[in-house]
């Protein structure tokens, strides 16, 4: 009888070793889809929220046919998640504003121009965003010589002296020819909001665009340079923002807002950039923004692209490059070179040798403010 209790005890114990446990079904994120004339619905059904997809990179040619001196960082190896939502484009290709397309600004019809000031638009940023936010007046002045200073000032030589121009031999990078008319800007609003990158996508969603939603066609937000130095883990593929991560707002938040608003448009901006910022992290983020929108037909404000980029075409690099550089106020970098160059805001376009702004000389803000009505011209059906 004991032999019999202890087989049978120990059979019992066999089979509830080899038992498979029973394993809870991990949630899905699912975006409802609403279908316009020219989308059917589709239905997202993105990875597991505790994990990022890593996909192999296929990048496309880039716009830009100039050779660079020195090849810029490779692209991360770890591609964003490819999210199967209706695109924001009529034929699901992405649109992509960025250094090649603000020479466009002076072709752009006059028919959509008017559509253009006419969509309504707000976007969310910093102290990058306030001197974009004033390039935009300066399009509006009655002429180039009545245009406020801040519009007409470049560099005079190379120790980083400026002046502001009053005459017709200012140089090519701060000429326009501005229109109270056509570039009227009252329909295009500046929001400024603080923040880290964590905070930003939720504050836009909960917070500036519901103000706009009934007002405006178009909202969209950037991330500031600050928010892309080299510690930061806005690229990191298991917890940046095109990770899924429960802890704060990130790609799949925005998509899961951008469906429930299927009447408007929501532009995606790569980072401002900053002498020193030329990181990898930046590097690597903008190319995750450019890939992912690219890849789920989405529109793309590239602003540091046309900051990284001279009005001749030429890339610019970071100021770690054993170049000794001036600002208007006197004060000087010397930085060793480190050997590598990450993409960063031009010299011409700041008088700051660590920072980005762009207040105090003026062609990479006119640049932006150009191109901005090339992107609003692209959303209003302009194909140039």
């Amino acid at each position: 009888m004991l032999k019999q209790t202890t087989f049978c005890l120990i059979i019992f114990m066999f089979v509830a070793a080899c038992q498979t446990p029973t394993v809870a079904p991990q949630p899905t994120l699912s975006i409802a889809e609403t279908s316009t004339a020219e989308t059917p619905p589709i239905t997202l059904e993105p990875p597991a929220p505790t994990q990022a997809t890593i996909h192999t990179p296929i990048l496309p040619t880039p716009a830009n046919t100039q050779s660079p001196t020195t090849e810029p960082p490779s692209p991360p190896t770890t591609a964003p998640p490819i999210l199967t939502v209706a695109p924001q484009t009529p034929d699901g290709k992405a649109i992509i504003v960025d250094h090649t397309s603000v020479d466009l600004f002076e072709q752009i019809p006059d028919e959509y121009l008017e559509r253009a000031r006419n969509l309504g638009f707000v976007f969310m940023d910093a102290s990058v965003g306030q001197n974009i936010h004033g390039a935009l007046d300066c399009l509006t002045a009655v002429s180039w010589s009545q245009a406020p200073a801040h519009c007409r000032r470049d560099y005079t030589d190379a120790s980083g002296n400026w002046t502001t121009f009053a005459s017709g031999s200012a140089p090519a990078r701060i000429q326009f020819t501005p229109d109270p008319v056509k570039y009227d800007r009252s329909q295009i609003i500046f929001e400024a909001r603080p923040g880290d990158w964590k905070s930003y996508t939720q504050d836009f969603i909960n917070i500036v665009a519901p103000q706009y939603l009934d007002t405006v066609s178009v909202l969209s937000y950037q991330f500031t340079y600050l928010m892309v130095v080299e510690n930061s883990d806005i690229s990191d593929p298991e917890r940046g923002f095109f990770a899924n991560n429960p802890d704060y707002y990130d790609i799949y938040d925005l998509e899961n807002f951008i469906a429930q608003h299927p009447d408007k448009k929501f532009p995606l901006w790569t980072t401002s950039l900053s002498r020193n910022i030329g990181t990898q992290v930046a590097t690597d983020f903008n190319n995750q923004m450019r890939q992912y929108a690219i890849q789920n037909g989405r529109i793309l404000f590239d602003v540091a692209d046309i900051e990284s980029h001279t009005d001749q075409g030429e890339p610019c690099f970071d100021n770690r490059d054993g170049v000794k550089s001036c600002s208007n106020n006197g004060e000087c970098e010397d930085h060793p070179d480190d050997g590598v160059q990450q993409p960063a805001i031009c010299q011409d376009y700041t008088t700051e040798i660590e920072g980005g702004h762009l207040g105090s000389v003026s062609a990479g803000k006119l640049r932006i403010a150009k191109a901005m009505w090339v992107l609003l011209a692209r959303i209003a059906g302009w194909e140039p």
